[in-house]
């Protein structure tokens, strides 16, 4: 008997044992294997000020990246010069490189980051009109099911034509053009003419041939549907609401796409952006920039120009103000500015088979799917921007708008991700360090190269909790074993949003720098995974109150969210820089 209870304890105590070297086996790819001496632990205690910042640049250039990283892991970075450092720590500027390379790299980077804005913008544009014309049709179909006229402001008897013209009618046509009815005196009209004047919300205007060929066409309400999308998304300006898509476009055709290739990147944003006003040439005729309700739809180019005029028949009237010689000038000088003048290269597409973006790479053709995807994201990103960190003072609506750009820039980048929430509370701190846009874009794509890895498409949060589980057990047995004891919540759960965010809804913003900061550096000097060894630092920090308390998995997810944005993070990274030595020592010890 007194045999077999000593080979029993034997057995276990081997069985123990060999776990043990198991799991630290397993941990020691969690750590550096070189230990930081005390000695070097204390000359970098201080952090990295600007002082021995400016101290390391060497003819403008940083060398030691060791010592930086070292710096900055132990004692962080000093708030002044955070927006010099962090673009080394992420990625973004390489140690070593010149005064020259770092100017090169920012400038690729905002023409990539113009040329990507761009790209999104004119596809939201396309998005934008889809959706006005789906209500639209939807608020059609619905008045008619009910036997209603349609409260559209026209007649809807002109819902399928654009104009409708009588053959023997010589005051609508004249040598094969369209004369604008507001060049027709009120003597001139007919009283059926004066009453459609004042009824319809467009006017048809005339449509002149270039010396070029080019094509004559009729402008009444509005155009087609496709066409409107192209010239809409041109300009990034939107159609008038109230003025559905008509059936026909421009002549003969019935259905245009126009799509356009790739310009500079600086010409496609003045080009094309919701926000930009639009540029008009020196052809262009006040009436044309002064009409009330007017829509101006134009693309400069080097030969031709794209323009296209809906004029308000309310406002048309300052067109019956112009005396003669102001209208002799327009219709010498205006040919561009009036009628729809086609370049060559122009290229024309079934308005059935997809949608065209003048701001595409490739003049490109964007999917129905492709469309639907990016949407949804859209609307995903909205809805997180605005609601992130409203009781910052950064966060103004100016701001606010800057973030959403970097992140639907993101998201037009990889589309087979989208947007997933959080991803704002990323982007955040990084552009209230930089406040550039195009930098902000750059450094959180360096950041999501491990970030994406904790959103759910990556997989990495499993790999998270059973770290925490093997570094707890090891590390804090009695704190494993109330886990395990009170619901066994040893699956971690309760540290999701900490891995997800990397802290940054658990501090204030200037702890937040510096948690994030370290968590870069120490993967340079002491740890991959220092999130872990924050988490678990955390844990350990309030180890008596969790003992105490004896807490389950509710309390304890409970108590984290009421200690949200209350905790010390300086004493925590230093806990968390404590357990790291711990492990190292550990494993050179096994």
């Amino acid at each position: 008997m007194r045999k077999q209870i000593i080979s029993r304890a034997f057995y276990g105590w081997l069985a123990h044992c060999r776990h043990l070297r198991t799991v630290r086996t397993h941990l020691s790819g969690l750590v550096h294997p070189v230990i930081i001496t005390k000695e070097g632990q204390l000359s970098a205690k201080n952090g990295l000020t600007e002082e021995r910042w400016h101290q390391l640049f060497e003819n403008e250039v940083i060398t030691d990246e060791a010592e930086v990283m070292k710096l900055v892991y132990f004692g962080g970075v000093q708030h002044e010069i955070r927006k010099e450092v962090w673009p080394y720590l992420l990625g973004h500027y390489k140690f070593g490189s010149t005064a020259d390379d770092r100017c090169s790299i920012d400038e690729g980077v905002r023409l990539t980051y113009e040329q990507v804005v761009a790209e999104w913008m004119a596809v939201e544009a396309i998005i934008r009109q889809r959706e006005k014309d789906n209500q639209m049709a939807k608020f059609s179909s619905e008045n008619s099911s009910e036997g209603q006229i349609p409260l559209t402001g026209r007649d809807p008897s002109l819902d399928s034509e654009v104009f409708e013209i009588e053959e023997d009618n010589d005051d609508y046509i004249e040598s094969g053009e369209v004369r604008e009815m507001s060049e027709l005196t009120s003597e001139q009209m007919t009283i059926e003419q004066r009453e459609f004047v004042q009824k319809e919300d467009y006017l048809v205007f005339e449509c002149r041939k270039s010396r070029q060929d080019t094509l004559e066409s009729e402008m009444g309400r509005s155009m087609s549907e496709a066409s409107v999308d192209r010239a809409d998304v041109v300009t990034g300006k939107e159609t008038p609401q109230g003025s559905p898509p008509s059936d026909e476009g421009f002549g003969d055709s019935t259905s245009l796409n126009l799509s356009v290739g790739r310009q500079s990147t600086s010409s496609a944003k003045d080009v094309i952006s919701a926000k930009d006003q639009i540029t008009q040439d020196d052809d262009a005729t006040p009436a044309a920039s002064t009409l009330e309700g007017d829509v101006v739809l134009e693309r400069t180019g080097a030969r031709n120009s794209i323009t296209v005029e809906l004029i308000n028949g309310k406002g048309s009237t300052s067109h019956e103000k112009e005396d003669a010689d102001e209208e002799e000038e327009e219709d010498e000088t205006g040919d561009n500015l009036r009628g729809l003048n086609i370049p060559d290269s122009v290229s024309l597409l079934s308005a059935e088979s997809a949608t065209a973006s003048p701001a595409s790479s490739n003049g490109g053709v964007y999917s129905t799917e492709l469309l639907d995807t990016f949407s949804l994201n859209l609307h995903r990103v909205d809805k997180d921007v605005q609601r992130c960190d409203r009781n910052y003072a950064y966060f103004n609506m100016g701001n606010l708008e800057k973030l959403r750009n970097v992140m639907c820039s993101y998201v037009w980048e990889h589309l087979d991700v989208g947007y997933v929430q959080g991803m704002c509370d990323l982007v955040a701190p990084l552009l209230v360090i930089f406040d550039d846009e195009a930098k902000t874009y750059s450094c959180f794509c360096e950041l999501m190269k491990r970030m994406s890895k904790n959103f759910p498409h990556g997989g990495a949060m499993d790999n998270h909790f059973a770290n925490m589980r093997s570094l707890i057990q090891i590390l804090d047995s009695e704190m494993f074993e109330l886990m395990h004891q009170n619901g066994d919540y040893t699956h971690f759960y309760f540290c999701y949003r900490w891995f997800l965010l990397d802290f940054k809804r658990e501090l204030v913003y200037d702890d937040t720098f510096a948690v994030w900061e370290t968590i870069w550096a120490a993967k340079h000097c002491a740890s991959g995974f220092f999130v872990l060894f924050i988490a678990l630092a955390l844990v350990e920090y309030y180890r008596d109150i969790i003992l105490d308390n004896n807490m389950d998995f509710t309390d304890i997810i409970k108590f984290f969210n009421e200690m949200a944005e209350h905790h010390e993070a300086k004493d925590v990274l230093q806990v968390a820089r404590d357990l790291v030595h711990r492990v190292q020592s550990l494993i050179e010890n096994k």
